[in-house]
């Protein structure tokens, strides 16, 4: 059995799900989620964390929950799906450094997973069965409908913008305008007809800063759904990205699995630059310094 510890936001927690599935089919074993780091709400964790719940119940997975959270914790959210009954003697292995560990997959027996695991090289062999995982429950809303066929129509370029949570975040920092415009520069003079998808949680920044002749829509929480899962969609659904240092932006790149995209993204992942992220970025994507 693969047990893993989600933490953080959607990103993380697809990051998280996908290592854990990855690792159990290496092994030929089945693999179970815990929850007990992610739904607790001691305080004082820092100044900088923030508290997330549960995300995966957006897609068609179905998880099996580790014994260590209590039924009637899920049971009333609609979250369980199965729970094991006793404790087993695991292996507790901590990710060692952010970039793709090989050794993670020569562990024997039960294991559990501590870490982000953000790198696509840990799940490329199981990539059909994670896209099935991994498509939305819903349809996008009726509300964004308009939105979302303007964006299936368009030469549509996806800009993410994250600023609520990361302006004063020492750890990630956030991107510039100067990063934005020299990536709008780059998309937009490979591509026939572009227009400017801004989806951000500072409307209103976006709206003073992104100066544009082109076709520009500056998307808001007014889309974002339950959990965010409509944004993530009609994010998704963009032909081509320029992303913020954030996991959100990077799955909706991933889901959206468009043949010939360009995408950009930051060449800084962390403010602190000695953080190897390599292997959190494919080899074609574009990064600009930010």
């Amino acid at each position: 059995m693969i047990t893993v510890k989600l933490q953080g936001g959607m990103g993380n927690q697809l990051f998280q799900y996908a290592m854990a599935k990855a690792m159990a089919s290496a092994k030929n074993t089945s693999f179970e989620l815990d929850l007990e780091f992610l739904l607790d709400r001691t305080p004082n964790k820092g100044l900088e964390f923030v508290f997330r719940d549960y995300d995966l119940d957006l897609f068609n997975v179905n998880p099996l929950f580790s014994p260590k959270n209590a039924e009637q914790k899920f049971e009333e959210k609609g979250w369980l799906a199965q729970v094991f009954s006793g404790f087993k003697k695991q292996i507790v292995y901590r990710e060692p450094f952010f970039h793709y560990d090989a050794k993670v997959f020569q562990q024997t027996g039960d294991v559990y997973l501590d870490g982000y695991w953000q790198s696509f090289r840990y799940f490329t062999a199981i990539e059909d069965e994670l896209r099935k995982d991994f498509s939305f429950k819903k349809s996008v809303e009726d509300t964004s409908l308009s939105l979302f066929e303007k964006i299936k129509s368009t030469d549509s370029i996806c800009i993410n913008v994250r600023r609520a949570d990361f302006v004063n975040n020492n750890y990630h920092g956030t991107c510039d305008m100067n990063y934005f415009n020299q990536a709008i520069d780059y998309v937009t003079t490979r591509v026939a007809n572009p227009h400017l998808f801004v989806f951000s949680d500072d409307p209103e920044w976006c709206k003073v800063n992104f100066k544009s002749i082109l076709p520009i829509d500056i998307i808001g929480h007014e889309h974002k759904g339950y959990k965010f899962g409509n944004y993530l969609q009609l994010m998704s659904t963009c032909k081509h990205f320029i992303i913020p240092n954030s996991t959100f932006g990077w799955w909706a790149v991933w889901l959206s699995n468009t043949k010939g995209n360009i995408v950009v993204a930051p060449q800084k992942w962390f403010a602190d630059t000695t953080i190897n992220t390599t292997d959190l970025i494919p080899e074609h994507w574009i990064r600009f310094d930010n």
